[in-house]
C-alpha cells in the first residue's frame, strides 16, 4: 500500500532534493495517472510533465505532504492534457471531405499549409471574442495557466475564472463553426 506522506522526503519542513523526489515517486505518479483519467498509453509523457512542474515548483512547495502535493500536481497534469486533447481534437480534426493519410510525414507542404491556415483560422476566431473571455481562454488553453494562477493574474475570484472560460469556450467552439462556414470548410 503506499503512503502519501514519507518522512524520508523532509527534512524539517524542508523538501528533499528533486532527484531524491523523482526516483522515489515516479512510479506512482505513473500508477496514479490512468485513474485520474489520463490515457495510459501517455502516462509516462504525462509523469514527466509532472516532474518538470515539480522541479520548477519546489522551492514554494511548503515540506508539508510530499505526497498530497505530487498527487495535486498530477491531478492537475492529467486534466490539462486531457483539456488540450479536446482542444487539438476540435482545432485539428480532419474535415469529413478530406481523405485522411496516416503516412504522410510532418514535413509534407500540405500539412504545414493545413497547420498554418488551423492557426490562422483560430486566430481569426479568437479576435471576434470579448476582451475578458478571450484572455481566459488564451491563458488557459493556449498558455496552460491554471485557473488559480489566472485568477491571481486577473486579480479576480476563482469562481470567476471558471466562469469566463465555460463561456468563453462555447463563443470560441461557435466561431470556429462560424468561420468554417463561412469559408466552406
Amino acid at each position: 500500500m503506499l503512503r502519501l506522506v514519507r518522512s524520508d522526503d523532509q527534512v524539517k519542513g524542508v523538501p528533499a532534493d528533486f532527484t531524491h523526489i523523482y526516483e522515489e515517486w515516479f512510479d506512482a505518479v505513473v500508477r496514479w495517472i490512468p485513474a485520474m483519467g489520463g490515457n495510459r498509453a501517455d502516462r509516462e509523457d504525462i509523469a514527466q510533465e509532472v516532474f518538470l512542474i515539480v522541479e520548477r515548483r519546489l522551492a514554494d512547495f511548503d515540506g508539508q505532504n510530499l505526497g498530497g502535493w505530487l498527487y495535486a500536481v498530477t491531478l492537475r497534469t492529467v486534466r490539462n492534457h486531457r483539456r488540450l486533447a479536446w482542444f487539438r481534437h476540435l482545432l485539428f480534426r480532419p474535415s469529413e471531405d478530406r481523405v485522411f493519410d496516416s503516412q504522410l510525414s510532418r514535413d509534407n507542404p500540405v500539412q504545414a499549409l493545413e497547420q498554418k491556415q488551423l492557426k490562422q483560422l483560430a486566430e481569426r476566431v479568437l479576435a471576434t471574442m470579448g476582451e475578458k473571455h478571450r484572455r481566459a481562454f488564451v491563458l488557459f488553453e493556449f498558455e496552460e495557466y491554471s485557473g488559480e494562477e489566472i485568477a491571481e493574474l486577473e486579480k479576480i475570484p476563482l469562481a470567476t475564472v471558471w466562469t469566463r472560460l465555460h463561456h468563453a469556450r462555447k463563443e470560441f467552439v461557435e466561431g470556429v463553426k462560424r468561420q468554417r462556414a463561412k469559408e466552406g470548410l
